[in-house]
């Protein structure tokens, strides 16, 4: 069985505040996105990984993984204007189409773990889509424009999702293509596995898998990182 890891980092960050889009901000001397390719490399399980960057970036990305090492990356390839686009461009691929099983994961969340993305492989050999999720811990209240309260919803029934998803590669082709035909643009790939009926499994996720968007969540990361290294 093969299995491949597409991993979309086209973002360009403008909100970040950095120089460079923050997948490319480094943590403990090496840039995010190295960080989190490093997950994969060193799961036995994972045959490949796909790499999806901006045009703009795509020169530096290669020259990043000459410098730090590729590994199980295979192709880096031009992303989309969306991160949906930026998936699809990788599903279309050689080496993903040539996957049984395709885990899609964000290029900011360096602190995945290998049990994590075990229990993923796991659970998508049984179901065909797997994605993990964390439930919220703050109260959660529906806000009109005017911020007055519209009412208080039920946490318990909600959960924060992370990645990486994980798909037979059939499924997540077949949800692209209808999606993209019917112009349909969802958050994450089990939006669009779900746009076509598809049923998908919900696993428990991790609270060290933050996904670092702002410069809190990098300080954050940073202590992470600190705390795992020590």
């Amino acid at each position: 069985m093969s299995i491949s890891v597409i991993i979309p980092a086209g973002g360009v960050g403008k909100r970040f505040g950095a120089n460079v889009p923050k997948q490319f901000v480094e943590i403990g001397g090496s840039p995010i996105l190295v960080h989190t390719v490093e997950i994969f490399n060193q799961i036995e399980e994972i045959d490949s990984i796909v790499v999806c960057v901006h045009s703009e970036w795509y020169t530096f990305t290669k020259q990043m993984f000459d410098k730090y090492g590729k590994g199980k990356v295979k192709e880096i390839v031009v992303g989309g204007l969306e991160r949906q686009d930026s998936v699809y461009n990788g599903i279309n691929t050689k080496t993903v189409s040539e996957s049984d099983i395709v885990l899609v994961h964000d290029a900011v969340r360096p602190f995945c773990t290998k049990d994590l993305v075990k229990r993923i492989l796991e659970t998508v050999e049984e179901t065909g889509a797997v994605i993990p999720a964390i439930k919220p811990k703050e109260t959660i209240k529906e806000v009109s424009h005017k911020n007055e309260v519209i009412k208080t919803i039920d946490r318990s029934k909600l959960s924060l999702i992370q990645t990486p998803q994980a798909f037979w590669y059939d499924i997540l082709k077949n949800a692209y293509d209808k999606a993209m035909k019917a112009n349909y643009y969802g958050p994450d790939s089990a939006s669009l596995v779900e746009f076509i009926g598809y049923k998908v499994t919900v696993i428990d996720g991790e609270d060290i898998n933050i996904k670092i968007t702002t410069p809190f969540d990098l300080k954050v990361g940073e202590l992470i990182f600190n705390d795992i290294k020590n």
